[in-house]
């Protein structure tokens, strides 16, 4: 049994990307099952997994310490990119309390702000370094590399730069055995300089896998990023070692050993997890958020409603008093800014997303477009005093301008208050079969062979797969080596791989977030959280999605569409919300793009209940789901009277009158619960959350307050029960009609774009598709059965997407077109814009070959898109031999015109030389040859031009170099028909040419 208190220092976890086989869940196991009462997480130039680390550990009663492996670099210039892990040295350092983590996280910013190689400078160090140990000379330190070359001065130097970098009793040396010999042979070198110095030592293990049996997947691993993988842990020895093998390893060095406990205890951290930090909003005249919020609401209020009743009025401030007892005024108002700005740029906003669209001062300050009133949504749904949450507002911007928005935020509350939320992906079951490949050496074809056996799934698993896929278990099974492939990929399989980006996330913090979060640049030098979103939130960051939305840029486009083509513009509040042509167009289920109701089940759903109402829709959008499917039926026959619409109770008409007795909504619950047992919009929101949670024990408990509430009520103890027992049915089907409803709009607008504008509604979807040849071959023939002919791509007529010409087909856009890149298709519509093309000819010339190279060329060839330069009625090899020799011709022009430029170019510089008053002639013969057909030609050239003196100046394109040059004097010729048809037969017909 260890009689020493050993604790690890430095642990490598995944987030080490190709480092480590380490998740953060197992070196918290680890440690327990080790008995250790700390342990460290020291992931290279990086603190990815430190929180969840943190979270876990303090949840299995371990003391967590923070810490990061980092590049170290005296100046900038010791950076040699491509040669990082030699040019630069490696230092552990350890978070010393709350203010050490600050600084820590500080540090982890600067190693990878605007670096393409991460590291920090010695000068960084120094600077946060006040609240961190420092672990130095490690294995693959410079400071070891020194001494193991013998070179101690510059050992020593290494080491003096460091600890004077670093606060009196917070540097230790850092000594580790792994059993190569390089350690062995520097160690004693590296414990005399340590002494020389009076720094402390400490024992490490560079821990990179659990166990020993790890040691040889974890090589294979790491040699994916690293060449000298194989040397540099050639050993087992880099595993989670017990505290009696450290013990035994380093018996000689008890106080090195003991030494770890020391520091554990100065690295103590509690983080103050879940202190909301809430963003502020800079109101003007420094007046408190509430005031500006409340007199935002009334205003905005009075806008949407005109003179406002009574029910608005009680409700709007009823929402303003929980918002601003909860602290959430400043929240409202930094959303509603943004949403300001988007709608003064001219950027498309969702009407809602999600219970936010439940609240009335929401849809007052415009950040929703949905009435709460209007569509029965309930507040508490979206905010409940009785259950302390953040608020949670998302936002659909349109799609292509969602950035404009974010970047808007990022300068108006600072760089450093606004990040992007990270994300991290992982090895999923075919991209670890792949590499486990490059792993083992195994046969490329049998890697890809397994790896496509993977059920095409969404995060199919590697067991998944083994289970499912008898075609995958016959192959595992019965191949060794498809056996060895499968088990080294189950080894890597869900490791984190790479950084990204969280699809919608942002944080706006009130204080600089690198304090807290450590930061990433992405390559748009957007801050990036290095937390994921649940640490990000854990830390009380408030979180904001901004969502692009393609169907608002659906929307846009086919506005425009209509604008440009009929001079009309749709104002949305002046349309019918009833319009006939609208709901007809559900009835039949023709809803090809739109929004939510493209699916077949939508469309089987539009059928049986054909909605005649945006209810109808709003109710469509929250049937069509796994459980609530099974009460359509009841649905349709109770909306077309097949069957009687009947309640639970009477006094429940006139909550379930729209649905038609059948409870759909979560709303509906709450309503229930308050109109019969007397229970708040509050209590009712608990009552819903615990009862799905279908808890025995919670059921039992708050079936005795529904039926209690209910019989004080007046209501029998029967009817309470059978009512709480629809609500306990219902409590998991129930969809939220808030989310429902601000969906429902869109379907509503993109349905009646659809019915009333469908070559423009097409058009904007074809160009929304592109890029997805299914889609573009669904809409393509859905145009068609609509008797909207398709015209093919035009360099004349088309733009970059889809249009609508003035008969009303529809002419496909450029950028459709395969291999024909953006910036060809930019270059041809600016070329086009300063002057139509008149011919093909033309237009080859006037292209630049590099932008639209041949294969772009062939390629709006293929898809017809030059089709209007030939004549109608010529063949395909016709049109293939035209296209051809203009090809060739529009060459041949290029080539004289490069010659002219060339030419000019030369006379002028020949003219303006000093004693050179030589003019430039009138006429100039042009002649081009090629000289890789031999130097011969070129005498020929010159002994035919000699035998003509004359008046006319000569000029000579080598088409072979791309090379032109003027002949000298001499080579003035008088030009004659016999000269050219000589100088012809030589050089090629078309060759020759007189200016």
């Amino acid at each position: 049994m260890s009689t020493v208190d050993f604790v690890h220092l430095h642990v490598h976890s995944a987030f080490s990307f190709r480092e480590s086989l380490l998740r953060v869940e197992d070196i918290v196991r680890a440690a327990k099952v080790c008995e250790m009462s700390a342990v460290a997480i020291t992931d290279t130039n990086a603190m990815y997994g430190a929180l969840s680390f943190y979270r876990l550990a303090r949840a299995e009663g371990l003391a967590p310490i923070l810490g990061m492996q980092v590049s170290l670099a005296v100046d900038e210039e010791e950076v040699v990119p491509g040669r990082a892990a030699e040019s630069l040295d490696t230092v552990v350092v350890l978070a010393m309390g709350l203010s050490g983590y600050r600084r820590l996280t500080r540090l982890a910013t600067s190693a990878r702000w605007k670096r393409p190689v991460p590291h920090v400078t010695l000068r960084e160090l120094a600077e946060y370094s006040d609240g961190l140990v420092v672990l130095c000379g490690g294995p693959e330190s410079r400071l070891f590399d020194a001494l193991a070359r013998g070179e101690v001065e510059a050992a020593e130097r290494r080491l003096l730069q460091v600890a004077n970098a670093v606060p009196a009793g917070q540097l230790f040396v850092e000594v580790q055995d792994h059993g190569l010999r390089r350690e062995r042979e520097g160690l004693p070198s590296l414990m005399e300089l340590a002494r020389r110095y009076d720094l402390p030592l400490v024992a490490t293990q560079d821990v990179r896998y659990l166990a020993r049996e790890d040691a040889p997947w974890h090589r294979a691993y790491a040699q994916l990023a690293r060449a000298d993988a194989a040397e540099r842990f050639a050993t087992d020895e880099f595993h989670f070692a017990t505290k009696a093998e450290m013990e035994d390893r380093f018996a000689n060095l008890p106080e090195a050993l003991g030494r770890t406990a020391e520091i554990a205890e100065m690295c103590a951290l509690d983080l103050p997890l879940h202190q909301v930090r809430m963003p502020r909003y800079a109101t003007k005249d420094g007046r408190p958020a509430e005031e500006v919020l409340r007199e935002a609401a009334r205003a905005g209020a009075t806008r949407r409603y005109g003179a406002i009743a009574p029910e608005v009025e009680e409700r709007l401030e009823r929402e303003l008093d929980v918002i601003c007892r909860m602290g959430y005024a400043d929240y409202f108002l930094v959303v509603a800014d943004f949403i300001r700005y988007a709608h003064q740029q001219g950027i498309s906003t969702g009407p809602g997303r999600g219970s936010a669209a439940g609240s009335l001062v929401a849809y007052a300050l415009r950040i929703t477009d949905v009435d709460p009133i209007r569509h029965k949504l309930l507040f508490e749904r979206f905010l409940n005093p009785a259950r302390v949450s953040l608020p949670d507002i998302d936002t659909d911007f349109e799609f292509e301008r969602r950035g404009e928005v974010i970047r808007y935020v990022m300068e108006k509350y600072g760089r450093d208050r606004v990040a992007q939320i990270g994300t991290f992906g992982t090895l999923q079951a075919r991209a670890a079969l792949r590499d486990a490949g490059r792993m083992t050496g195994a046969d490329p074809a049998l890697a890809d062979r397994l790896a496509k056996l993977v059920p095409g799934v969404v995060h199919a698993s590697l067991d998944g797969a083994y289970q499912e896929s008898a075609a995958f278990r016959e192959l595992v099974d019965g191949s060794p080596d498809a056996r060895r492939l499968f088990e080294a990929a189950k080894r890597i399989e869900d490791l984190p791989h790479h950084t990204s980006i969280h699809a919608a996330g942002v944080i706006i913090s009130p204080e600089p977030i690198a304090d807290w979060i450590p930061l990433d640049l992405a390559a748009d030098d957007t801050p990036v959280t290095a937390y994921p979103m649940e640490d990000v939130e854990a830390l009380g960051f408030v979180k904001m999605d901004f969502l692009g939305l393609k169907t608002l840029t659906l929307i846009d486009r086919c506005l425009e569409s209509i604008r440009k083509r009929t001079g009309a513009s749709i104002d949305w509040r002046q349309v019918d919300e009833g319009d006939k042509a609208t709901y007809a167009l559900l009835t039949r289920a023709d809803t090809n793009g739109v929004f939510q109701l493209e699916s077949a089940g939508m469309r089987r759903v539009l059928r049986e209940l054909r909605p005649t109402s945006l209810d109808d829709v709003i109710a469509v959008i929250s049937l069509n789901r796994p459980g609530p499917m099974e009460n359509i039926p009841a649905f349709c026959d109770a909306k077309h009277g097949r069957r009687p619409v009947t309640y639970p109770h009477p006094d429940l008409e006139p909550i379930l009158a729209d649905t038609y007795g059948v409870i759909v909504y979560q709303e509906q619950i709450m309503q229930i619960a308050s109109r019969m047992a007397g229970f708040s919009l509050a209590e009712a929101d608990l009552l819903r959350r615990a009862v799905s949670k279908k808890k025995r024990e919670i059921l039992d408990e708050e079936r005795a307050r529904f039926v209690d509430g209910c019989v004080r009520r007046g209501y029998s103890e029967e009817t309470a029960r059978e009512v709480y027992d629809l609500i306990v049915r219902f409590a998991d089907y129930g969809f939220n009609r808030s989310h429902a409803a601000a969906y429902a709009v869109l379907a509503f607008r993109t349905a009646y774009l659809r019915a009333h504008f469908l070559p423009d509604f097409l058009a904007a979807l074809l160009t929304l598709s592109m890029g997805s040849p299914d889609k573009i071959r669904l809409y393509e023939q859905d145009a068609r059965r609509h008797g909207i002919q398709v015209r093919p791509p035009s360099v004349l007529r088309s733009e970059r997407g889809y249009t609508v010409e003035k008969d009303g087909s529809l002419r496909a856009g450029l950028i459709s077109i395969r291999h024909v890149g953006e910036a060809a298709v930019d270059h041809i519509l600016s070329l086009r814009s300063e002057k139509p093309f008149t011919s093909l000819v033309d237009f080859l010339r006037r292209i630049e070959p590099r932008i639209v190279n041949r294969k772009a060329l062939d390629s709006l060839f293929a898809a017809g898109a030059l089709d209007e330069f030939f004549p109608e009625n010529a063949s395909r090899d016709v049109r293939r031999q035209m296209y051809e020799e203009a090809l060739s011709r529009a060459e041949e022009s290029r080539q004289w015109a490069a010659l002219d430029l060339f030419v000019e170019a030369e006379a002028q510089c020949a003219s303006e030389g000093p004693g050179n008053a030589r003019a430039p002639s009138a006429k100039r013969l042009y002649i081009r040859y090629r000289s890789r057909g031999g130097a011969q030609v070129l005498r020929e050239i010159q002994r035919l031009l000699a035998m003509s003196p004359g008046e006319t100046e000569v000029a000579l394109y080598d088409a072979s170099t791309g090379r032109a040059r003027l002949l000298g004097p001499r080579y003035r010729v008088e030009v004659t028909q016999d000269l050219v048809a000589a100088l012809e037969e030589r050089v090629g017909l078309g060759n020759v040419r007189l200016k």
